[in-house]
């Protein structure tokens, strides 16, 4: 509170990133509360699967469409500045890649090394199965964000030239796949993991170039209404699941529907947001919280991993699951897993500035979206299969390979507009973009 404020780009929305900082508490306690640990041996599972309540709440509260919207936000930012300083998509998607790869490698690595003492120690194999599986659930994200931030150069070039066009053919596109599964019965749902959070970016797209803001605040309102009401008809009609949650995996019409009715309700807030976030407290709050973003996503299952290890070391029981003594146990677990993450947030930054500066070297197009695709391979084994299969030492190699030659460079001559050193995407103290942007 006593230092003095960086300076802050004039590019920068700071509503944005108050925003997403806002979002990082909700995932973590949404989180630490579906980790259900129960039986004899214990047994890892969803909590709140069977939870009345949590559809409705979803419905305000699963705020990954913001996440989306604030990623397309930076991501457009952070393009347009590199691609006007000459350099190419190939950097943008090496910069952006390897701020998202070198992180996930080194949290993996943690939670395998967590699950390691507690088998050393002699936790149960079915228990430890289930436990990684669960632990393994939030990397989804970081697959997804992977992808739409690959294609945020071409979807910039679409935006700039048919904003209107890109805008309904990602939305019809991700119709079409919807109807196919819902009425033909086709195994093809997993293509809205492409088509909706590209939408979703797109909205990003949108706020960076004031196009709701522009809007008067009544027509605001009426859109937040009539999202709000589609996404009513689409429940109630045409049986889509009321929980936001369930409506993820695949993505349904209905986060789309939601991902609009968020950014029209960001944009009737700004205004508050803003002069909120003159105050120094606020901002310390917000920088707080974006300086370490990343480590506080990642690094909350490696918490939730070592809080578990150590009630398990310690004989501690696992109260049944919704009952009494559950809700009431689960303060103490929640504030257990915000120290192990605070501890993290002191630790983890120090052990990541090792790794070597990245080489001043261009990296090609296509080597770029190689290694991404490597990076989203390695990413959705884990996430499918859990940590605990024979594989998944391949697809941590495959990772660790991924993310040394993404600071290696190449394969090409080094040159002036690969200077990564000058366009060092640092975590700035009021960063929020995962991937450093």
């Amino acid at each position: 509170m006593t230092r003095p404020l960086p300076r802050i780009p004039p590019d920068r929305d700071l509503s944005v990133d108050f925003v997403r900082a806002i979002c990082l508490p909700v995932v973590v306690v949404l989180h630490a509360l579906q980790m259900g640990i129960e039986g004899s041996p214990p047994r890892a599972f969803n909590a709140l699967a069977d939870w009345a309540p949590l559809a409705g709440l979803t419905w305000i509260g699963m705020i990954m469409p913001t996440f989306f919207i604030a990623g397309g936000f930076a991501g457009i930012t952070t393009w347009r500045r590199l691609h006007h300083q000459g350099e190419s998509a190939g950097h943008y998607i090496r910069v952006r890649t390897l701020r998202l790869a070198r992180p996930v490698l080194f949290a993996m690595l943690a939670v395998l090394a967590a699950l390691g003492v507690m088998a050393w120690c002699g936790a149960d194999a079915e228990f430890l199965r289930t436990f990684a599986f669960r632990l393994a659930e939030p990397l989804w994200f970081i697959a997804v964000y992977a992808i739409c931030t690959s294609f945020v150069p071409v979807m910039a070039f679409l935006h700039r030239h048919w904003a209107w066009p890109t805008f309904f053919g990602l939305a019809a596109l991700a119709l079409l796949v919807d109807g196919a599964v819902r009425l033909l019965h086709l195994p093809v749902g997993a293509l809205n993991w492409l088509f909706i959070w590209l939408f979703v970016q797109q909205l990003g797209f949108g706020v960076r170039d004031s196009w709701y803001a522009r809007r008067p605040r009544w027509v605001l309102v009426v859109l937040t209404l009539a999202a709000y009401g589609l996404i009513a008809v689409a429940v109630f009609a045409l049986g889509y699941s009321p929980d936001m949650i369930a409506n993820l995996n695949p993505p349904t019409i209905v986060l789309l529907l939601l991902g609009l009715a968020q950014v029209y309700l960001f944009t009737l807030l700004q205004p508050a947001i803003r002069r909120m976030m003159t105050h120094r407290g606020a901002l310390v709050f917000v920088g707080v919280l974006g300086t370490y973003g990343m480590v506080i996503y990642l690094w909350h299952t490696v918490a939730m991993a070592v809080v578990a290890g150590a009630q398990l070391a310690l004989g501690l029981p696992f109260p049944s699951v919704l009952g009494p003594t559950w809700w009431v146990t689960r303060l103490p677990w929640f504030l257990a897993i915000v120290v192990v993450i605070a501890a993290c947030c002191a630790i983890v930054p120090r052990i990541e500035a090792l790794w070597p500066r990245e080489r001043e070297r261009r990296m090609p197009l296509w080597a770029a979206l190689t290694a991404t695709v490597i990076l989203i391979a390695a990413v959705g084994w884990v996430l499918t299969q859990g940590y605990l299969t024979p594989l998944t030492a391949v697809a941590v190699a495959l990772l660790a390979g991924t993310v040394g030659w993404l600071t290696v460079g190449g394969p090409a001559r080094s040159g002036r507009s690969d200077r990564l050193d000058r366009l060092e995407i640092r975590a700035h103290p009021l960063s929020l973009d995962p991937s450093g942007g």
